[in-house]
């Protein structure tokens, strides 16, 4: 039974990734929030690289954007399992992918509250080039903090 749904899945990813493909920018940003939604949690490694691959080659800014999420929410919740790619998006030279990188971290240790990950926020949130990477890894820092959200406010009052 699982595996008729696992099939349905994929079907609705290639026709997402139709979409995706035709390189339009509001139609291309819609696909890649579905395929996200779509595979969720699936850490589906050909829609990984799929993804990756045309955040490279596009030059719609919407659209990277929105594979940056979905490959966030691709790997919600995998944890160590997401580390390669992390460390992949978090390198990268487009600082949208970097901005995926830090939702990436936020929703794979997503309640956590794991130090590696919280370490590598702090990282980028004091350190990237870009304002949008550094609000998006202190905006996951809340994500990954989530079940001990009170410990946030007095986090940030001892670093700042």
């Amino acid at each position: 039974m699982l595996l008729k749904y696992a099939n349905n899945f994929l079907a609705i990813y290639e026709e997402l990734k139709n979409v995706l493909f035709t390189d339009s920018a509001t139609t291309g940003e819609a696909a890649a929030y579905a395929i996200g939604l779509t595979l969720m949690s699936s850490a589906n490694q050909h829609a990984i690289q799929d993804l990756i691959t045309y955040a490279h080659e596009t030059q719609h800014e919407k659209i990277i954007r929105a594979i940056a999420i979905a490959l966030a929410l691709i790997m919600c919740g995998k944890e160590e399992n997401a580390d390669a790619l992390i460390d992949q998006l978090v390198t990268d030279k487009d600082p949208i992918l970097r901005y995926g990188g830090m939702y990436m971290i936020g929703l794979a240790y997503v309640a956590t509250s794991n130090n590696t990950a919280l370490r590598k926020l702090l990282h980028f949130a004091v350190s990237d080039v870009s304002d949008d990477v550094r609000r998006a890894a202190v905006t996951n820092i809340g994500l990954l903090m989530l079940k001990d959200y009170e410990q946030v406010y007095h986090f940030f009052l001892f670093i700042f």
